[in-house]
């Protein structure tokens, strides 16, 4: 719906406009933006406003670059996020297309908005904080970037769901689509599925006294409470030691932390950001202030909080953010202190 709204105003505003659909999994269920009948719905939707679609194949691109490091982050005791490394992905195949069709930019139904600064292109909050998807984009590179448009970073996602229903368009009853597009009966089943095997271990306090058993670390993630199976509490999962295949339980006081260190980091302001910099530690939280930067060595970053932070987990991003809201740098969590 979202895209299918965006391209409506588009084609409204008098645009050349043809549109593509990347399919990225082999997957059935309809829930998956992928399944055969989610990809007729975006050919129907593209006939139903006059427009050419093309099917764009990144199957193998995607179970390498996207799902394979999915399951061994898990393996590793990481959190991880797919969306944020499929979305650089998948959006500069979109801009190869363009390419290939003669076209200058590409439009996403993204809830964000597109900045320039010094003639270079920033992602930017959406105006819905609810809807708002910036934190996923922060690891597109500008190069992308600046062939982009976010017709919907304006929008509430009920103004366009208002949208659509006005319009007639038969994407406007469209549920929401999966978080996770190859996964969509959740992380667990879908590992299973690829062999993984379920490895009983401890579940232990800070002290290392034994609370239970788990039959897999990968099954938890830092700030789960529900499905540990431990008396009294209630406990929380403080840690994940892949390498010792145990599970760290507490309190909930015991997953504040006023410390984070990340790799991969992209910086793109941050030390001149000035006042008011903070930063993201996962979907849908809010955002926490941030204190200091250092250097942490190899690469790394270490991000002094302003205040304490519960459940920030290895593998999930630190998006940061200036006083205008535009994303200034990014990076994955490695450790928390």
């Amino acid at each position: 719906m979202d895209s299918a709204v965006a391209a409506l105003k588009l084609v409204e505003e008098g645009r050349t406009l043809e549109t593509a659909t990347v399919r990225l999994w082999p997957g059935s269920d309809r829930r998956s933006c992928c399944s055969p009948g989610a990809l007729q719905r975006a050919r129907g939707t593209a006939a139903w406003l006059g427009l050419p679609h093309h099917l764009v194949d990144r199957e193998a691109e995607f179970a390498a670059a996207v799902v394979e490091p999915f399951v061994a982050s898990y393996l590793a005791g990481e959190t991880p996020n797919p969306c944020v490394v499929c979305n650089p992905m998948r959006l500069a195949a979109l801009v190869g297309v363009a390419d290939e069709l003669g076209l200058a930019r590409v439009a996403t139904g993204h809830y964000a908005r597109l900045v320039w600064r010094d003639e270079q292109p920033y992602v930017a909050r959406g105006v819905d904080r609810r809807k708002d998807q910036s934190y996923m984009l922060w690891a597109v590179p500008p190069e992308v970037l600046a062939r982009l448009e976010f017709p919907l970073g304006d929008s509430s996602k009920a103004e366009t769901r208002a949208a659509a229903e006005a319009a007639g368009l038969p994407a406007a009853a469209e549920p929401e689509s999966q978080e996770v597009c190859f996964a969509v009966e959740g992380y667990r089943p879908f590992l299973e599925g690829r062999g993984v095997a379920a490895e009983p271990g401890d579940i232990v306090d800070g002290q290392g006294r034994v609370l239970g058993r788990h039959e897999g670390h990968w099954r938890y993630t830092v700030g789960q409470r529900r499905g540990l199976g431990v008396p009294g509490g209630p406990w929380y999962v403080l840690r994940v030691d892949a390498a010792l295949n145990v599970v760290v339980a507490g309190d909930r006081e015991g997953l504040a932390r006023c410390a984070v260190v990340l790799r991969d980091v992209l910086d793109r302001g941050l030390g001149v950001a000035g006042g008011g910099l903070s930063v993201q530690l996962r979907y849908r939280s809010p955002a926490v202030p941030v204190a200091a930067l250092e250097d942490a060595g190899g690469g790394r970053l270490r991000v002094l909080l302003l205040e304490p932070f519960e459940g920030m987990a290895p593998g999930q991003s630190a998006v940061f953010y200036d006083a205008h809201e535009v994303v200034v740098g990014g990076g994955v969590i490695a450790d928390s202190s």
